[in-house]
């Protein structure tokens, strides 16, 4: 069976990797993946073999946020680890029929260096949206060993073929089509609960949870989208966690003294995301899935290694009206979310705002046919040069 190997770094270009690996499934190829940070689970999930060592670091994907970060990296043994995906990615190329890339200019720099030819590349963290240059001088020039870029956005595609790019192809954002479709036994309308998938869960799910008990009265039924992280970390207070015995939907319920139950579901996010009306978000990929499917949004900012002031601020200027943030309290979740329910004027914007930044569902179909019909016609290439 004919093989593409996918490169991708981080949890939720892993996602969008799985995403792509799938629809190529789906068109006879076979897929091997090495994710370059973390453990791959969403490969794992969808079935898509590893490659590599799969070692979650410290910084969780983030070392440049800070020297701390950087050193606790190192430490943790990056160099030996890397030397060992360089390596893997080196023999996985051999007999491939091509590279696909998830990621940015490191993720394309190892594929360019280590992975097969053709290349190709799927750039799903640069934005226009949020300012400045999206593209550095540094992955332009590595982007033309590329036979296709797809960039997350129309306008990316405008500015890299306006810089010397013809092959940047705007297809959509396959980050859409990446959601675990189990069921969800409880009923809509949700408060969907997005605390991430790195070490801010542990910091901003309380707060959320606190803040559910004063919105009691808004007859939405609170359900956490919970990516995996180990739940014997949580540090709960006066909520009992109750485990459903259910391997996804709803795994787990949160009960508090007063009342108040949270649902703590896993491995149904697209259900969930298609019953809710409102979500707290400290989350990166899944918010702006969330966003996508019109989903508004209130975030607040964390101590990292993620949800950070800095982050925060960028994944507003990427969603809009989508997201409104605020202080990193209780009450001011509160106040943001009743300013959203007490407004259809808020909402729609929000909802607005969320679907012209993250586009239409269908991408990863959509690209892993366009990969198909380029590797068809270079597969007819050698046969055309022979005939003339």
């Amino acid at each position: 069976m004919k093989r593409i190997l996918l490169i991708s770094n981080g949890h939720g270009e892993d996602i969008i990797g799985a995403a792509l690996g799938g629809a190529l499934q789906a068109l006879g190829y076979a897929v091997q993946a090495v994710p370059l940070v973390g453990q791959g689970q969403a490969y794992r999930r969808a079935g898509i073999p590893r490659l590599g060592p799969c070692q979650e670091l410290p910084s969780g994907g983030f070392a440049l946020q800070s020297a701390a970060a950087l050193w606790a990296d190192l430490r943790a043994g990056w160099f030996s680890m890397s030397r060992a995906q360089y390596r893997a990615v080196r023999a996985a190329a051999q007999g491939a029929l091509a590279t696909l890339v998830v990621g940015d200019v490191y993720a394309l720099g190892v594929g360019v260096v280590f992975g097969g030819r053709p290349l190709f590349l799927m750039q799903c963290r640069s934005s226009l949206r949020v300012g400045g240059r999206p593209y550095s001088v540094t992955e332009r020039l590595l982007m033309r060993r590329a036979v296709r870029v797809y960039p997350r956005e129309p306008e990316g595609a405008v500015w890299l073929r306006a810089r010397g790019l013809p092959q940047a192809c705007y297809l959509g954002n396959p980050m859409l089509d990446a959601l675990d479709e189990g069921s969800l036994e409880v009923s809509p309308p949700y408060l969907l609960l997005l605390p991430g998938s790195r070490e801010d869960a542990y910091q901003s799910l309380p707060l959320m949870l606190e803040a559910c008990r004063r919105l009691r009265d808004t007859a939405l039924t609170p359900v956490v989208a919970w990516a995996g992280l180990p739940l014997d970390r949580l540090e709960l207070k006066d909520y009992r966690l109750e485990a459903t015995g259910r391997s996804e939907g709803v795994t787990h319920r949160l009960s508090h003294p007063d009342g108040t139950v949270v649902y703590l579901a896993q491995r149904a996010f697209g259900a969930a995301l298609r019953g809710s009306r409102l979500a707290l978000s400290t989350s990166g990929t899944a918010a702006e899935q969330a966003a996508g499917y019109g989903v508004p949004l209130v975030g607040f900012p964390t101590h990292g290694p993620q949800y950070t002031p800095g982050f925060a601020q960028t994944q507003k200027r990427l969603l809009g009206d989508a997201l409104m943030l605020t202080e990193p309290s209780p009450e001011a979740v509160v106040r943001a979310v009743r300013a959203f329910l007490s407004s259809e004027t808020l909402l729609q914007r929000a909802r607005a705002a969320g679907k012209a930044a993250m586009g239409e569902p269908g991408a990863a179909a959509r690209i892993a046919l366009d990969i198909h019909q380029h590797l068809q016609a270079i597969e007819r290439e050698p046969a055309q040069s022979r005939s003339r």
